[in-house]
Order: C-alpha cells, then structure tokens, then sequence
C-alpha cells in the first residue's frame, strides 16, 4: 500500500529542512525523508562542531597579541563537552518530534527512486509527483596505494574527536584541511598539511593562499605545497607514514583526509527517472519526464567546505 504525498524531500540537513518548511507553510503534504539525522553535516560533524572548537584557540591567538593581557589556559575536556552540547550528542529526537509537530512526515531510512514519482524507503512505498533531492555530500577520496588499509580520518572524525592527537597529517590544502590543521595544531598536535596545488586554497588569488600559508608556518604548522600523496602504510609504532611525489615521506599518529567532497547519491537510483548528476554537483535530465517530476536538487554543495 503507498502513501502520497505533494512534495518528498530526500534529505534533511538545511537545504531539505528549509525546503521541507516552506512547502508545508505552503498548503503541500510533505514528507521528509533522512538516512542519518535531521540537521545534516553542518549541524552535526562540520560547521557547528568546527566553528566551537575552534574558537577557544582563536582567543588564546588574540590574547597573545594584546600587551599586558595573560595568555589564558584552555582544558580540552571542557571545550570537547561544550562541543558535545552543540552538535546535541549525535541526538536529533527533538529536531524529530519538532517536525511531527508541525505536520511534516519524518521517515528515517534510505530513499531509492523506483519509478518517476515512486519513492522506496523503509519499507513504505511513496508516490508524489515532485521530489527534492537535498542529500549533500561525500568525502572524495583520492586513489593512494594503502589508504583504506592504514585507516583515515575525514571532517567526521576530526570534529568529533576524544582526544587531539600527538601528530597528524592532512591531505589537502582546501577551506577543511587549512581550517582543522590550524585547530589541531593550536591544541597542540604536530601537524603537516599536504597540498597537491602550488598555493593553498588554490581556488582563490594566489596571494590569499601565500598570506595563509604565513599564518600555518607561524603557528608550526609543516606545510607541504606542490606534491601529493602515493602511498600510505603503518610503521611499527602504529603511525601513517605517507609517501610523497617528490620523493619524501611524511607521518603522523592520524591521517586526515580532506580532498574535497562528491555528491552523496549512492542508492538513489536517480537513473530510473532519467537523472543523472554531475561530479559538481548539478542536475541533468535525459527525458522530459524527469525534468517534470522534479523541483529541484538542492545542498550538494551546502556541505562542500566547512
């Protein structure tokens, strides 16, 4: 037996939650569909977590700066539980009673797309004749020889961590790996950052990346520009030893991945309705009919940097 609804929204981090609220304000019947938990990465292992650890370093920073002002002291169990409190201990239950509340129907699972205007989730069928496909993004993983043995952290673990560890190594000079190496080196783990590109954040003016790159060095951060990682293995004492191009080797207690993200579409099945996605993120149709049935396809790149 399936159940219609106006409107599915395939995701519920801020663009479907958003999305999600305007339609039903609007008079549509909405249904809300989510694999993980009601807020999305932002919410939850990126920009909130992020911005709270990192801003008791960022004072500590400030204070070293100001003449006459004692550098104050931070104890990393009371930033990790204020963390905690933030990113509400991974618990979206009241974020899932809120959305009963206001008349949208929640269903926590994995959305497939069976047939244009047929949704399959949990075991309940959904008809509807428009679908928003908020679902966000990945972390892309480069091709290195041994990554997924020796083990890796991406932003996930970064931002929830117990413990900062004595060293690190970040692969990518992007918005994420500047922004947690900067964090986790202020806590005081020794940090190298590994950036393919000549400049770091390479997307900006080179002048941006270089005025970075300053700031990193001066905070003892190991930054290595033009080169990328070939191989991955652990050394007797457990570290990620990482090889590089140019010949020469880095290692670090943790790896942390952070090269970029990709559309999070796996096990939609967007082919059955003549949709595909491009690796940036964009929709495009192959028939009318899914340019019909669909309203949008929307956070893809909400979750690109954090």
């Amino acid at each position: 037996m399936s159940e219609a609804f106006d409107v599915i929204v395939i995701g519920a981090g801020p663009g479907g939650e958003v999305a999600a609220d305007r339609l039903h304000r609007g008079g549509k019947r909405v249904a809300m569909v989510e694999r993980e938990l009601i807020g999305g990465e932002c919410a939850y292992w990126a920009c909130i977590p992020s911005k709270t650890l990192i801003r008791p370093t960022t004072a500590v920073a400030e204070a070293g700066h100001v003449a006459g002002v004692v550098t104050p002291l931070i104890t990393w169990e009371q930033v990790a539980s204020y963390r905690d409190e933030m990113i509400r201990h991974l618990d979206d239950s009241r974020q899932v009673q809120g959305s009963a509340d206001q008349g949208i129907t929640f269903i926590r699972g994995k959305a497939c797309l069976s047939d244009p205007g047929c949704v399959e989730v949990a075991g309940r069928t959904l008809q509807t004749p428009h679908v928003i496909v908020a679902t966000g993004s990945d972390p892309r993983l480069p091709a290195i020889e041994g990554l997924k043995e020796v083990g890796y952290w991406t932003n996930r673990q970064a931002t929830t961590l117990e413990q900062v560890p004595e060293s690190i190594v970040i692969l990518g000079g992007s918005a994420q790996g500047i922004e947690l190496g900067q964090m986790l080196r202020r806590y005081g783990a020794e940090v190298t950052i590994v950036q393919h590109a000549t400049h770091l954040l390479d997307r900006e003016e080179p002048a941006v990346g270089d005025l970075l790159e300053e700031v990193l060095r001066g905070d003892g951060v190991d930054v290595r520009l033009g080169c990328e990682a070939r191989r991955v293995k652990r050394a007797p004492d457990g570290a990620r030893v990482v090889y590089l191009d140019d010949g020469t080797a880095v290692r670090g207690q943790e790896l942390l991945v952070a090269t970029g993200r990709t559309p999070r579409i796996e096990g939609l099945n967007l082919e059955a309705v003549g949709a595909t996605v491009t690796r940036r993120g964009s929709l495009e149709h192959r028939r009318q009919h899914a340019a019909q049935m669909y309203v949008a396809i929307v956070s893809t790149r909400y979750n690109l940097r954090m």
